[in-house]
């Protein structure tokens, strides 16, 4: 299912990319992203937009593809327009991602909370044919914002 205040010009994906589940995959789609909206003038939110995909990427390789077998395939999509950018990272996992506590020893667990503060929406839906979840980000006004 997908969030209602999406409205898209496209029902077609500007940017999508298969790959598994691996750390060494992270860099590889991001530099593809980055290339892609770059390529459509989106350079003013791109580093947020690669930022939050980077976190949502990160959680699903260590934590979403946790127990599966070698070779399971992580799914980014992103659609934007005038109106809306939205990004999904689809997991096999039905385990749904949850903020940590804050904590001035951890090195990590700030993930969502990146992914909270840079988006204007953020949630999880689980797959309609119970095959995991797309966790999802929404940024209003991508092109205003990439002017400002």
């Amino acid at each position: 299912m997908t969030n209602p205040s999406f409205d898209s010009v496209s029902d077609e994906p500007q940017f999508e990319a298969s790959f598994p589940a691996e750390r060494a995959a992270i860099p590889r789609v991001r530099r593809r992203l980055r290339a892609r909206m770059e390529a459509d003038g989106l350079e003013g939110v791109v580093d947020d937009v690669v930022l939050i995909c980077t976190e949502l990427v990160a959680n699903a390789v260590l934590h979403g593809c946790l127990g599966f077998p070698p070779g399971t395939i992580l799914k980014v999509t992103v659609v934007w327009s005038d109106v809306q950018l939205r990004l999904d990272v689809h997991d096999p996992s039905s385990v749904r991602p949850q903020k940590q506590k804050l904590s001035a020893g951890r090195t990590s667990g700030r993930g969502l909370r990146l992914v909270d503060a840079l988006s204007d929406r953020w949630g999880v839906e689980a797959d309609a044919f119970g095959c995991g979840k797309t966790v999802w980000t929404e940024l209003d006004s991508p092109r205003r914002r990439a002017a400002s």
